[in-house]
């Protein structure tokens, strides 16, 4: 219509009065459809990248701005935004985001994005932190359902009760806490210990320095998050002046995504909140941090344990700003030079530093802020190596600026960018695309900048023909003072000082205090926790809008699958619309294998397609695949034949996807992994290993929530077993073994890594795995008979495995400042059947007693059960500052159970919400995926309808009936505890086993 009434000629005569009825109706239609409900209308652009109408708006009134993606998508995505600069490591942009939710003006609950979480059909609800904004996103293909998320989350970013309730800031950010006059005052509050959990990460220390170092006094050179010790250290006062100043309609920025309609949603916006504002006149700018005239060297530490190693533990990073994100030609083109001077197998970088013996691994980041930040990192190095490291960095890149990069792997790696960017496989495309729009809305005015990547992309297609990333690596990467060299070293001991520090610092504030004033800190800390037990009042309650049952599908959605053969090998096939993406899956029978194999055969899924081959050099292949590919992945899954943990069926699993076209070369290049690995080159081998094993290191460290409930699970499952020993602290000690040992017999490796191969890849003990469209099928059957035809055909056997699921009770001793405490078993051993009823049992665990016990009252920054068809039951929490009194909270749950009520309208929110965590919106490869595994694992559509009915007739009374089955799962105290050292030991006798991460 905008274009209707440009192009109109307007000549200088008179007009029937009719044509000029019809006219006007054109002309009125066409403001109202665009400049409508107070938003004025900036631009209206279709972009070909997400095939959709897209609309620019500003409120004249407030100044917010607005972007809506017209797509006929039903996942409909609303998300607000804000510029929020840090002002200094207190992390108050982070604890503004955790506060906010925890209740406001029209909805006065004590955490309106908790009750949310019971009881909505959202497909998406959270909230995120940057180094520089805040998003809140939330999703629904349920219309109503939508405009009420849409509703909460717009009162609480603009109507927080912060201003009025000092406990939500204690509680969300930090307190002092005194249970009794003669306790020790602690700091509690969830994102003190969150962000303790994070900074037990030695990455994220190190990302701190960098960024601490590069951006002095700058916003970026603070810790939005909050940096632990400083935390305590924001105020009331603060607090509240960063919402005035950065929580204001001027500031935000609203991504409108989906089929929901335009009018209705901008009318919502503008009456209900945005028409209450006027301008502020005071609009959030940044300013670029001043470049350095020298590079600058730094030097900071990490924690291990006393007594730990320290040989071959430093980080030695390289690091430089480098233009701006608005640049995009300069954005994408570095982050092709992370992957090709660094990150691929065969990159110059990485294979100039392995050669001088610097490191086990390396690899390189392009973070696109205002200004982008390039990051090249060497893990498991030596504080000695750091002047060679520099000598080596700069001698390669002049050397590839000099001679040129290879043009080969440039365009594998833009092969595999492109791939994904047109593949679009993600279900939350709103949440995509708005966070996509940021960077050039934030820093340019124009969210089409950073959604628009077609020209861009050819630009630098056209550059890279020339000499352009050449002349990058010239001006950012060597010619560029804004440049930082810093180390990180670990120090044994270092978490027993920061403690001991904390301990003091409480010390001498509690000494400072009067007797008055401590009897005053008791009573405000007993008065914090009732009101945290506090349950909120039905009328309270009842602001928040909730849907009725009838709102809810009654049926289970069910994912079809085709069981045909070619070449005598089954093929399944899920007939999905996939773009032309081809997904191919290799299935083979890990049973093949002797038990004491098992841990073998997860190693040769970590280095196949990493070592030379007959027919190509590890570089090769890797170019091969990259620009044939759109990935090219291995891994170990494991199915339950009738969700039966006595009946493990697990996998060898090589998958790979491309477009029609390359299918053919998609097996062919598969074939040449599987069938023609040299597995015997001892130095690339060792080379690989130890890469491997240096991941993992920083895996461990990392993540250990992961390690500690593979670590439970393995106490009380067979599948829990296989994924320990494929995957858990079993497999790190062995591949750290391995790697330690690895010189006495590297012969023993390469022979034991061929035999597994020549075990698992046969025709015999092959399944296919497809999901495409009918019409590619006939690709994929071509490709599939040639690569058959390359594979053995003998008869093959399944060994009988013994796994034997052990209770150990381990305390796993880390430098961690945080714990992550997992308490389980398997129910049906223990005589009790799965009943689809235990999925509103798991909602109602994980978002009401954990949450309130685990979260809101002990401060981690999570507390959730699990609960599957395969019969095991499990408590989590997450980034926790407790023990013990976690799992006495876990041994609460029969008691809790035991006296549950709650009202229909109670469990209607229960029942939703656990609707809508099956109800999630999946790609379509995540749909072939789903089809196999009901394949493999025997589940019938009645299977799937039988629990959603039996969800949606639960009462209050069945979920009470579950606390005696609750009170034997506990009564086998199953539990494993990955946390801070001195805290285990302090609690030993809890534990029968104390296991240090290192071996």
């Amino acid at each position: 219509m905008k274009k209707l009434t440009r192009s109109l000629k307007w000549p200088r005569l008179a007009i029937s009065a009719f044509v000029c009825v019809i006219l006007s109706a054109l002309i009125l239609t066409g403001c109202k459809k665009h400049d409508m409900r107070g938003f004025k209308l900036v631009e209206k652009r279709f972009v070909t990248e997400l095939n959709a109408e897209c609309y620019l708006y500003e409120h004249e009134k407030s100044g917010a701005h607005l972007l809506k993606i017209d797509s006929d998508d039903p996942n409909k995505t609303f998300a607000i935004a804000f510029k929020t600069f840090p002002d200094s490591d207190a992390g108050t942009p982070h604890i503004l985001e955790h506060s906010v939710l925890n209740g406001s003006k029209n909805f006065p609950v004590k955490s309106p994005f908790d009750v949310l979480q019971k009881g909505s059909l959202n497909t998406f609800i959270n909230a995120f932190t940057g180094k520089d904004m805040t998003m809140y996103p939330v999703a629904s293909m349920n219309d109503k359902d939508y405009f009420n998320l849409m509703h909460v989350y717009l009162d609480a970013v603009f109507n927080p009760l912060i201003y009025d309730d000092p406990r939500i800031l204690k509680q969300e950010g930090w307190h002092y806490e005194l249970e009794d006059v003669e306790s020790p005052v602690v700091y509690k509050g969830v994102v003190y210990n969150e962000m303790k959990g994070s900074f037990s990460n030695p990455n994220r220390v190190l990302n701190y320095e960098i960024y601490k170092n590069l951006f002095p006094g700058n916003p970026y050179g603070f810790e939005s998050g909050g940096y632990p010790s400083a935390v305590p250290t924001l105020t009331k006062e603060a607090f509240l002046n960063y919402h005035k100043r950065y929580y204001h309609p001027d500031n935000s920025y609203i991504v409108l995504y989906g089929d929901a309609n335009l009018e209705k949603e901008l009318a919502f916006i503008d009456s209900a909140y945005l028409a209450n504002y006027e301008r502020s006149d005071n609009p959030v700018t940044i300013t670029d941090q001043t470049p350095f005239e020298l590079m600058k060297v730094a030097k900071a530490y990490y924690p291990v344990l006393e007594g730990s190693k320290t040989e071959n533990q430093t980080f030695l990073s390289y690091s430089f700003v480098a233009g701006h994100n608005t640049d995009q030609e300069l954005s994408w083109g570095l982050d092709i030079l992370c992957d090709v001077l660094v990150n691929q197998e065969s990159a110059p970088v990485r294979l100039a530093l392995q050669e001088a013996g610097i490191g086990q691994d390396v690899y390189a980041s392009a973070s696109s802020y205002n200004q982008n930040v390039v990051q090249i990192i060497v893990q498991n190095a030596n504080p000695q190596d750091r002047e060679k490291f520099l000598e080596v960095i700069t001698n390669t890149l002049k050397e590839v600026a000099e001679e040129g990069v290879d043009k080969e792997e440039v365009e594998g790696v833009l092969n595999r960018i492109e791939f994904q960017l047109r593949e679009g496989d993600n279900a939350q495309k709103g949440l995509i695309y708005g966070f996509q729009s940021l960077a050039g809305w934030f820093f340019a005015d124009d969210p089409f900048l950073t959604l628009e990547w077609e020209k861009p992309l050819a630009e630098l297609k056209k550059g890279i023909d020339g000499n352009y990333l050449e002349s990058v690596i010239t001006k950012y990467f060597l010619n560029n003072p804004h440049t930082l060299e810093l180390i990180l070293e670990p120090k044994p001991g270092l978490e027993k000082e920061n403690i001991a520090e904390t301990q003091e610092v409480l010390k001498a504030y509690q000494a400072s205090l009067t007797k008055e004033q401590i009897e005053e800190l008791v009573t405000e800390t007993r008065e914090l926790i009732e009101y945290q037990e506090r349950e909120d009042t039905p009328e309270a309650l009842a602001t928040i809008p909730l849907l009725d049952i009838a709102d809810i599908n009654p049926k289970a959605e069910w994912f079809a699958i085709q069981e045909t053969e070619v070449a005598g090998v089954p093929v399944l096939h899920c007939d999905q619309f996939t773009n032309n993406v081809v997904y191919m899956n290799l299935v083979f029978d890990l049973r093949v294998l002797p038990q004491e194999l098992i841990p073998y055969a997860s190693l040769l899924s970590n280095i196949l397609s990493l070592l030379n081959t007959e027919n190509y050099t590890y570089g090769e292949l890797n170019k091969a695949l990259n620009i044939n590919t759109g990935m090219f992945n291995v891994s170990l899954p494991s199915y339950l034949e009738g969700s039966d943990d006595t009946k493990l069926i697990p996998k060898f699993e090589v998958t790979s996807k491309a477009m029609g076209d390359k299918v053919a070369k998609m097996f062919e290049l598969t074939g040449e992994v599987l069938n023609n690995t040299l597995y015997c080159d001892v130095e690339r081998l060792k080379t690989v290993i130890d890469k491997h094993q240096a991941q993992l290191d920083g895996s461990v460290k990392r993540n250990g929530y992961r390690y500690a409930s593979r670590r439970q699970s393995s106490y009380v499952s067979n599948r829990g077993m296989f994924r320990e020993l494929t995957g858990g602290l079993d497999y790190y000690w062995f591949v750290s073994d391995i790697a330690k040992k690895y010189d006495e017999n590297p012969e023993k490796v390469c022979e034991t890594l061929a035999k597994v191969a020549t075990l698992l890849f046969s025709k015999q003990n092959l399944i296919t795995t497809t999901t495409c469209q009918n019409d590619r099928m006939k690709l994929f059957t071509e490709g599939l008979t040639t690569f058959v035809a390359t594979l053995p055909d003998e008869a093959v056997t399944l060994q009988d495995w013994a796994l034997d699921p052990t209770k150990k009770n381990e305390g796993i001793l880390t430098p961690s400042k945080v714990q992550y405490v997992i308490e389980g078993a398997d129910f049906k051993t223990l005589g009790y059947p799965w009943d689809g009823k235990m999925r509103v049992l798991n909602q109602i665990l994980s978002t009401d007693y954990l949450q309130t016990r685990i979260r809101v009252m002990g401060g981690a920054y999570g507390g959730f059960s699990i609960f599957t068809p395969y019969g095991i039951a499990t408590f989590n929490s997450y980034r926790d500052p407790n023990l013990k009194g976690t799992l006495e909270n876990y041994a609460g749950i029969p008691e809790y159970l035991d006296g549950f009520e709650a009202d229909e309208k109670t469990m209607t929110r229960y029942i939703i919400g656990t609707i809508a965590g099956l109800d999630r919106p999946l790609t379509p490869s995540r749909k072939g995926e789903r089809a196999v595994n009901y394949y493999f694992t025997k589940t019938s559509q009645a299977d799937l309808q039988n629990d959603r009915d039996a969800i949606l007739e639960t009462s209050a009374e069945d979920i009470s009936a579950f606390a005696n089955m609750m009170q034997v799962v506990l009564n086998q105290k199953a539990y494993c505890v990955y946390g801070n050292a001195g805290k285990i030991e302090k609690n030993k006798d809890l534990f029968e086993h104390l296991v240090k991460l290192e071996k």
